[in-house]
């Protein structure tokens, strides 16, 4: 009983693993420069030395139909709408995970 609890435990764990390192992977391998957390509402970010992860950002953003509304923002807090709809991202989601292809840890 003990060992297939442990067997489902480390799946668990591996499953959780796959799951962050997966966003990490994308960037590394793919042209992508922005992607969205499986577990977290955070965005990963490749960038190179001159630019700034958040223009980056709002790049991503608008590619794919979203607009900033400055008149809400407020300090770091960004506002995106589409649709009617809104998306409130705040600065500390961005997270620079790549640098001229080198990580940034």
């Amino acid at each position: 009983m003990r060992s297939k609890f442990n067997n489902i435990l480390l799946g668990l764990v591996l499953f959780a693993i796959i799951l962050y390192v997966y966003p990490i992977g994308k960037l590394a391998f793919t042209d992508t420069q922005v992607t969205k957390s499986l577990l977290v509402e955070e965005y990963y970010v490749k960038i190179s030395s001159d630019d700034y992860d958040f223009d980056v950002f709002r790049d991503y953003m608008e590619s794919r139909g979203w607009k900033e509304n400055g008149d809400n923002r407020m300090g770091g807090l960004y506002v995106f709408e589409m649709n009617g709809e809104r998306k409130e991202i705040i600065n500390t989601q961005i997270k620079t995970i790549f640098v001229n292809g080198k990580l940034n840890f």
